[in-house]
């Protein structure tokens, strides 16, 4: 009995001997593979580390020659270019836009029938009915601003507006393709007060309450008020805040409204603005006052005009949805030796609310009244105009609009206005992106 309890003891030990003795082997393996392992990852790491010193080595070889081309700035490694100096300066900004638009209702003022009616108005460039083509697409503008402000560190700047389309055609361009310069001026901000600051070249107004750059206003179309304005003018302007909320701007030019690069006499004209202003409210006062022979309704030599212009622009935005605008406008010419001269006046209101985070709706109305002796005519002129739009934008920067514009004629003078009752309903698409 005893030798088969000898021969079980040990059929187990030997059992247990030889499953200790497999795991053993089993071990013995992985960690041989292990060891593989890292050595194969200790010989990867060691053509990284050479393939990093070799790309080391390549970036301060090219150092040096960029160095020794004085391409590289050495206190900051930075690579130093032209390009790169001028965009650290000065911001880029601008607007591309393009249109189609269907006159709906015709004014007989388009007497050849052709789908284009006469671009008149009481300013040079500027016109009543201001859409004057019907049934096709345009560019409405290219916009390019460049814009270096002077600061108190840097008191040196410039500032400067190329415009190619529709709008610099209108504004006295030599064609929709060809670049027109709006505004181009250099500043200096003068360390007097709250600092002065002098612009010096081709300005755009302060006075009205909108502008040519489409992105800047809320409707495709600029109102009839527009065209009482100057759009802008060559000369100097001094602005500066006065205290907080309350600023003033002062200029001499060559002309009201005429903006030549060169004066056509020795004549000047000169315009002032209070701007004064809140959390949610504005508001502009100004005016210009000169000489200003372009504008006369009859050339002469030596002709005595005295033009003047007086604006105020409101604004408000009572709630976080909705923003609103009013602005007058009264501009009186005078002088014996001229046929053109009495007095215009014009208002306009204009608001926008915000649907939704994407979508807003604007609408605007204008009254414009021009005395008869102004506008060489028997009879006074007057101008309705009604202006309702829908915005929505569809992606960054990308903004469409629906446009639908009633103006309508009072009286028959059809020099500067339309026929008698005329109406003319133009609907417009327009898609701009902001840049």
């Amino acid at each position: 009995m005893r030798s088969k309890i000898v021969i079980v003891a040990a059929a187990v030990v030997s059992m247990v001997l030889t499953a200790g003795m497999a795991a053993a082997d089993q071990v013995q393996e992985q960690l041989r593979l292990m060891e593989q392992r890292m050595a194969e990852m200790e010989d990867r790491l060691q053509a990284t580390s050479d393939e990093l010193s070799t790309a080391k080595a390549t970036v301060n070889e090219q150092q040096g020659l960029l160095t020794e081309a004085g391409l590289v700035d050495e206190d900051d490694k930075g690579v130093r270019s032209a390009v790169g100096d001028f965009m650290a300066l000065f911001d880029v900004s601008g607007v591309a836009a393009a249109s189609f638009n269907y006159r709906i209702v015709e004014s007989d003022i388009d007497s050849n029938d052709d789908g284009t009616i006469a671009n008149g108005g009481l300013t040079g460039g500027n016109s009543y009915f201001t859409k004057p083509n019907s049934n096709t697409f345009q560019v409405d503008q290219i916009w390019l601003t460049v814009d270096k402000t002077p600061t108190e560190d840097s008191r040196g700047g410039a500032h400067f507006e190329f415009v190619t389309g529709a709008t610099a055609d209108a504004q006295g361009g030599s064609g929709v393709d060809q670049p027109y310069l709006y505004t181009g001026y250099a500043s200096y901000l003068a360390p007097i007060g709250n600092g002065i600051q002098v612009d010096l070249g081709r300005l755009a107004t302060p006075l009205g309450a909108e502008v040519l750059q489409t992105n800047g206003t809320w409707f495709a179309t600029i109102g009839n008020v527009f065209a009482l304005q100057p759009v802008t003018h060559t000369g100097v302007s001094f602005s500066t805040d006065i205290v907080d909320g309350v600023g003033f701007t002062f200029g001499v030019v060559n002309e009201v409204y005429s903006d030549t690069f060169t004066s056509v006499d020795n004549d000047k004209a000169y315009y002032g603005q209070f701007q004064f202003g809140g959390e949610k409210w504005g508001l502009n006062v100004g005016g210009i006052i000169g000489d200003d022979d372009a504008n006369a309704a009859t050339a002469c030599t030596g002709c005595d005009t005295l033009t003047s212009v007086v604006d105020v622009t409101a604004t408000a935005d009572p709630t976080e949805n909705l923003s609103l605008w009013a602005n007058f406008d009264w501009a009186h010419t005078n002088g014996e030796d001229i046929a053109g001269h009495g007095d215009s006046l014009g208002f306009s209101v204009a608001g926008r609310m915000g649907l939704t985070e994407t979508m807003g709706i604007a609408s605007r109305f204008e009254y414009v009244w021009a005395e008869d002796t102004l506008i060489g005519a028997t009879d006074d002129g007057e101008v309705i105009s009604l202006t309702t739009t829908l915005d929505k934008t569809l992606a960054e920067n990308l903004v469409t609009r629906l446009e639908l514009r009633w103006d309508h004629s009072l009286e028959d003078n059809a020099a500067t206005f339309a026929g008698d009752d005329e109406d003319q309903l133009v609907a417009m698409w327009q898609m701009f992106y902001e840049f």
